[in-house]
């Protein structure tokens, strides 16, 4: 999460190519996954600009604060480009 002062700065952006980067080049991992609310916009963005493809949409799947919601899985696969 990040303080809504500091959102659309860049700084999701520059974390989310440092962990990408550490885990496929360092820790030589095959696959990300990530699990999203479907409402998140921002978040949804963020992966799509990183490559990442929409696998799985899950209905009600989590309970949080009284109420079942939905979750939307993303997956990152390692590429050519980023071994």
């Amino acid at each position: 999460m990040l303080d809504a002062e500091l959102q659309g700065k860049g700084f999701m952006q520059e974390a989310m190519q440092a962990v990408l980067d550490h885990g496929f080049r360092v820790m030589k991992l095959h696959s990300v996954e990530a699990n999203v609310n479907p409402q998140n916009a921002g978040s949804i963005k963020l992966l799509e600009r990183n490559h990442f493809v929409k696998e799985a949409h899950f209905k009600e799947n989590y309970y949080y604060n009284g109420r079942f919601l939905d979750s939307v899985i993303y997956s990152r696969v390692v590429s050519e480009n980023n071994k």
